[in-house]
Formats: structure tokens, C-alpha cells, sequence
């Protein structure tokens, strides 16, 4: 009984481990029906009373929202001490912000469309976070639409704009402070040495027949 624990211990550190670096990106629309706040896209979005359309993507590239939508952008990732620089780029007639961790990093109150060009600046969400802690994240981008439906993407870059990846599961990936399959070397040996110590301080045990 004692043995067949092992392998249940093994299972769960693989399977923990497994999933630490793994991200994932949620792109949410629905109809415009209460207004647009712009002191406030976030509570603007909880305002709506209309259904929301949820799609759980891989890539946030050349994604249409719609006419009359609000859309929410979720970015879940885990990082290592780092610096980097976020950029969502909309078409968002009423203009957008974006989140950090809840917190408001940037935000651009009048009509944004980027018209497919990374260098037009002045209509694209940007944000430099410096010395991004160790652990789990979420970037957020709130933004509004009156009419048209231009398409929008969204790229990061670690070293200040010098080269840039696209906003994706699997680069976000990358970002994570510790490789697989050292972290599960790790955890098994700590389960390895756990299971020694627990061999040596079981009383030896017997019974006169």
C-alpha cells in the first residue's frame, strides 16, 4: 500500500509543473447599450447589460470585433523579473485603455484606428512596464467601437521596440521564469527525499504470534 503512492506524487508534481508556464489569451465582445465611459473603460464594460461572446484564441492578430461592440482583452501569463513593452492596436472609435494586474497602465479617450500600420503610433495602446515581478499576470485592454470593424492586434517586445513577437500563447510561454523540466527535477527530488526521511522514521513494528 505504501509503494502505490509513489507513482500518484510523481503524477501530481508532472502535472503541476507541467501547466506553470502555460498562457493563455480571452477575447470578449458584446453590444454597446449603457454608453462609453471614458474616465473608466473597465467599469464601462461591467456596465453593459447586453450578452457577452467569449473565444478563448491562441494569436491576438487581425481579430474583428464588430459594429456597436465593446471588447475585453485577457492575457494570462506567468514572467520572470523583466521589462516589457505592450502594444494593442484597435480600432476603437471611442477609444481604449489597458490594465495590468488591475491596474491602469494607459489610456487613449478619442477615435483609434490604426489602419493596419504598427508605426502609427499616436493610434495604437502602448504601455512599458519595468521590472515586471516573478509569478502570474494578467494584461487587460478594454476598447470601443461605434462603426466599421478595422481589425486589431497586439505584440510585445523585451528589449524596448528592437524586435517584437506577436501577442500569442506560445511566446507568452517563453516568458516563463522556470524551464519544465528542471522544476520537475526539483520537485522530485524534495518528493524523493521526502519519501527517504518518511522510510527512516517509521518505528519498526512486530507482533508475537
Amino acid at each position: 500500500m505504501q509503494r502505490s503512492i509513489y507513482p500518484i506524487l510523481l503524477s501530481i508534481a508532472l502535472l503541476g509543473f507541467g501547466n506553470a508556464n502555460a498562457a493563455s489569451i480571452t477575447y470578449q465582445t458584446r453590444l454597446i447599450n449603457a454608453g462609453v465611459n471614458k474616465s473608466d473603460y473597465r467599469a464601462s464594460w461591467n456596465a453593459q447589460s447586453s450578452s457577452t461572446s467569449t473565444h478563448a484564441i491562441t494569436n491576438f492578430d487581425n481579430m474583428l470585433g464588430g459594429n456597436n461592440t465593446f471588447s475585453h482583452l485577457a492575457v494570462n501569463f506567468s514572467s520572470g523579473n523583466t521589462s516589457i513593452l505592450f502594444q494593442i492596436a484597435p480600432d476603437a472609435g471611442y477609444g481604449g485603455a489597458l490594465y495590468l494586474d488591475g491596474l491602469k497602465l494607459t489610456d487613449k479617450q478619442y477615435d483609434l484606428w490604426w489602419g493596419n500600420n504598427w508605426g502609427n503610433s499616436s493610434q495604437i495602446l502602448s504601455a512599458f512596464v519595468s521590472n515586471l515581478g516573478t509569478g502570474n499576470h494578467v494584461l487587460e485592454a478594454f476598447w470601443a467601437e461605434g462603426c466599421c470593424n478595422g481589425s486589431g492586434s497586439g505584440r510585445f517586445s523585451l528589449n524596448g521596440g528592437a524586435t517584437w513577437q506577436n501577442l500569442s500563447t506560445p511566446n507568452l510561454e517563453q516568458l516563463a521564469p522556470v524551464p519544465v523540466p528542471a522544476a520537475v527535477w526539483l520537485f522530485g527530488s524534495g518528493v524523493i527525499g521526502l519519501i527517504g526521511m518518511r522510510r527512516k522514521s517509521l518505528p519498526s513494528l512486530s507482533f508475537a504470534a
